[in-house]
């Protein structure tokens, strides 16, 4: 993927922070523009015709702090979303990946870490834009379907809204309907190398698709687990 067709969209409350990571990804080739809290991210990302293809989030701002914005912004974007905060507890990772996070760098942080992991997440969300399915574009398990041309996910044709890694977790299962893909399998296929082991993000991100596609009407689980293995699409 070439760094100059993408636009940064850096968000924090920071001046001397935005102004050295801005600096620095232009640099590197790509385009880049500000925000210094939630609530002016969200006002810049709407304003934009040309659509940020990666978001720098801070979480402690004034306004409307990181983690209220990225609640607000996946209602109606899967954009790419790397956080960047000095609170590092692993709840607080956790629940940004809860919420729809891709990644999470904790400050202070190495300038190259960073620009390698926007370049990593980058090439993820690339890579699955321009996947096309073999043969078959609709997959279809008894009330679910999902159609991967359309980005689309339906259950009895409602639409679910699912983020961009909930929705590649969810194809990977419907590719291989009652084959058990390991946590390392998943992990690396929808996360990357650097995830391997991360068992807790599979937990909560298969949590979060399963309470949407129940909220959408399914009336079975479609999702089963295997303890300290992996997970599978159960079969009606």
């Amino acid at each position: 993927m070439n760094p100059n067709n993408s636009l940064i969209l850096v968000v924090d409350d920071e001046t001397k922070i935005r102004r050295l990571i801005s600096t620095n990804l232009s640099f590197e080739g790509f385009d880049v523009i500000q925000a210094e809290d939630g609530k002016q991210a969200l006002e810049v990302f709407n304003r934009t015709p040309e659509k940020p293809d990666l978001i720098l989030l801070d979480l402690m701002m004034p306004e409307l702090d990181g983690m209220a914005m990225l609640k607000q912004l996946r209602k109606f974007s899967d954009v790419p979303v790397i956080i960047l905060s000095a609170k590092d507890e692993r709840p607080t990772v956790i629940e940004g990946f809860r919420e729809g996070a891709d990644d999470f760098v904790s400050k202070p942080f190495y300038i190259q870490e960073l620009l390698e992991r926007i370049r990593a997440v980058l090439r993820r969300s690339q890579k699955f834009k321009t996947i096309r399915p073999v043969g078959q574009e609709v997959l279809v398990s008894g009330e679910l379907s999902i159609n991967l041309s359309q980005r689309l996910c339906q259950v009895n044709s409602e639409n679910v809204k699912l983020t961009n890694r909930e929705f590649r977790l969810l194809y990977e299962l419907m590719k291989h309907p009652g084959e058990v893909l390991t946590h390392e399998r998943l992990l690396r296929t929808v996360w990357g190398d650097e995830y391997i082991g991360e068992v807790q993000y599979l937990r909560v991100t298969f949590a979060r698709i399963r309470r949407k596609l129940e909220q959408a009407g399914l009336t079975r689980d479609v999702i089963g687990a295997y303890s300290s293995v992996g997970y599978l699409l159960l079969e009606e």
